[in-house]
């Protein structure tokens, strides 16, 4: 079958010219069922949605409601063979298990009733407020904080979460070329999974699992915490000094000595004595080895040639940028609440774990120390 030659140039997919070709095409028989358009004007319809609802409701976590949702979404419109299939089903359990733990952590409360309500975000308050000083104050601007709201937080991050899921868009290119293409010069792209694509399930499916257990092991630790602040308020509040309740008193204070995390009032344990951001390492792990699906699309098997570079490279890039910003601006924000966090910064590594850190980890637990 022979479709327009823009469609089936050899790059098929992989410069950027043909993606604007492709998102300017309204030709049915260049482009068929052309997710770059649908995915591209849903993406804007969210954005626009997001910057009316946070800028009325005042909460600003819209697109945080979103974040897990709209990339699995993405993956499954771009479903055309068994790879588009295999990157929609592995977005999905992303999606399932990172909503799940945004739900128990607040960010859907008031749902459905008050659909727009929930948890917001501590970190977009302390940026209205000011609270860094420095450049951060003109955000206490109403005026710049709404442009703000509108640029950044709702048009440039729904942007990015297309961006990361694009990579399901140059395996469609790479589909349809196969499928509706000539193949004039004999040149055959992989249309089965091939190693590139296992190695990439494998790698995605690991950063999953270390980021479900780097939250879990958070969200027990945030518990402990709550109560472990709720039972000594109860303590406190003993009133006497007989033998019960100084008994008690003493109880509290050597068990809560005895943790050093709940003195100091956060996770040290666990993977969080590996790296200080183990979530937030996995979670760009897991979309660096979803870029190499669109690598797995292009291996020619007959030449034995594979393209290791193509334009969806960017949303992994711009992603790990995002969490540089945003993992500095937690760590500014817990090094000035906890007082020992900067020891913490200087033990243990932020996204990359290191050799000493492994090792002497490894001889705290020979010598009986519960570090992991």
């Amino acid at each position: 079958m022979s479709t327009s030659p823009d469609f089936c140039k050899d790059h098929g997919g992989f410069l950027l010219d043909e993606l604007i070709s492709k998102l300017s095409s309204s030709s049915e028989s260049a482009i068929i069922n052309n997710p770059y358009q649908s995915t591209f004007v849903t993406c804007n319809i969210i954005a626009i949605l997001c910057f009316l609802i946070s800028s009325f409701t005042g909460n600003f976590s819209q697109v945080d409601k979103l974040w897990s949702i709209v990339p699995a979404m993405y993956a499954w419109m771009c479903v055309t063979d068994a790879r588009t299939a295999l990157m929609a089903f592995l977005a999905t359990l992303w999606s399932v298990r990172l909503t799940y733990n945004f739900y128990r952590r607040g960010g859907y409360d008031g749902w459905p009733f008050n659909i727009f309500g929930g948890e917001e975000d501590y970190r977009w308050e302390i940026l209205r407020r000011g609270t860094l000083g420095g450049w951060w104050t003109l955000l206490t601007n109403k005026f710049i904080l709404s442009v703000f709201n509108l640029v950044f937080i709702s048009l440039y991050q729904n942007w990015l979460l297309l961006y990361i899921a694009s990579p399901s868009l140059v395996a469609w290119s790479m589909a349809m070329k196969r499928t509706h293409c000539d193949d004039d010069k004999g040149v055959e792209t992989s249309s089965s999974l091939n190693a590139i694509d296992r190695i990439a399930a494998l790698i995605f499916l690991f950063a999953l699992c270390i980021e479900s257990t780097a939250d879990n092991q958070q969200l027990r630790f945030q518990n402990r915490k709550r109560a472990n602040v709720v039972f000594m308020h109860s303590l406190h509040s003993v009133s006497g000094t007989g033998n019960f309740a100084s008994a008690m008193k003493s109880i509290a204070a050597k068990a809560t000595e005895n943790n050093k995390e709940l003195i100091d009032g956060f996770c040290q344990s666990g993977l969080f004595a590996i790296v200080r951001k183990p979530n937030y390492a996995a979670e760009q792990l897991i979309w660096i080895s979803y870029y190499f699906f669109s690598v797995g699309a292009t291996w020619q098997q007959n030449q034995g040639t594979v393209s290791w570079v193509n334009w969806s490279m960017g949303g992994f890039i711009l992603l790990c940028l995002l969490f540089q910003g945003s993992g500095w601006l937690t760590e500014e924000i817990s090094s000035s609440k906890y007082p020992t966090y900067r020891d913490y910064q200087r033990r243990v590594p932020l996204y990359m774990p290191k050799i000493t850190t492994l090792w002497n980890l490894r001889n705290d637990n020979e010598k009986g120390g519960k570090v992991l």
